[in-house]
């Protein structure tokens, strides 16, 4: 079968896009080139012309997740002062990651990240930093204001730390959501999981039911 012939910078784009599938299965150590070929349905050749080692191409799918990360944010992240801001940034979150089984982009990172903690565990360390160097000041300063306000309450938590846990949650809902609707452990809509998921950890943050329902627009 005679392989369609496009421009150079489509096959690129075509090529990242099946490093990114492989890579998000097997990991950076597992993914072979010859994979990510016949995965792009071109020649091994051909992925070398566009990339000179397999590290390469690893570091134009880093890039991609990179931009990605950072317009999640400006859609997702903490616009309000208080448990305002915590509040509806992890629901908006929760609902991106519950919402988002047909975005393969978005699957991918997920399983990119899982297939990372099960090896060496480099690329999940790198997005992890990344998150907490990108988001640290607003999530300090929110959780600051919310205690202040009295909207968090009992014993303080490593913000950090707390923000790792909600970022877990979401990694798993992510990944979870790619599978057949027979497969998921959920018992719940889409919707309805992403509440959850928001009440579940904003409790674990020491905020009572009244604030979360209130901030929800549920009380």
């Amino acid at each position: 079968m005679t392989r369609k012939r496009l421009p150079g910078s489509e096959r690129r784009t075509q090529i990242v896009a099946a490093a990114r599938r492989v890579f998000s299965r097997n990991g950076y150590d597992g993914a072979k080139t010859l994979q990510i070929a016949r995965e792009a349905n071109v020649s091994e050749a051909l992925v070398y012309r566009h990339f000179p080692s397999k590290l390469a191409l690893y570091r134009a799918v880093l890039r991609q997740v990179f931009v990605e990360q950072d317009q999640n944010w400006e859609q997702v992240g903490i616009r309000d002062h208080g448990a305002a801001g915590i509040v509806k940034a992890l629901n908006g979150f929760f609902r991106a990651c519950a919402l988002e089984g047909d975005k393969l982009e978005s699957i991918d990172r997920h399983r990119m990240t899982l297939a990372s903690l099960a090896g060496d565990g480099s690329y999940a360390a790198l997005i992890y930093r990344r998150s907490l160097r990108r988001n640290q000041q607003t999530v300090q300063q929110a959780n600051v204001e919310a205690r202040a306000a009295g909207e968090i309450t009992g014993e303080p938590l490593d913000v950090n730390t707390t923000s790792m846990f909600a970022e877990h949650v979401g990694t798993m809902i992510g990944a979870i959501s790619a599978l057949p609707p027979a497969s998921r452990p959920y018992g719940v809509s889409d919707e309805e999981l992403a509440r959850q998921a928001t009440w579940f950890c904003c409790r674990g943050l020491g905020m009572s039911d009244a604030v979360i329902a209130h901030q929800l627009g549920e009380g």
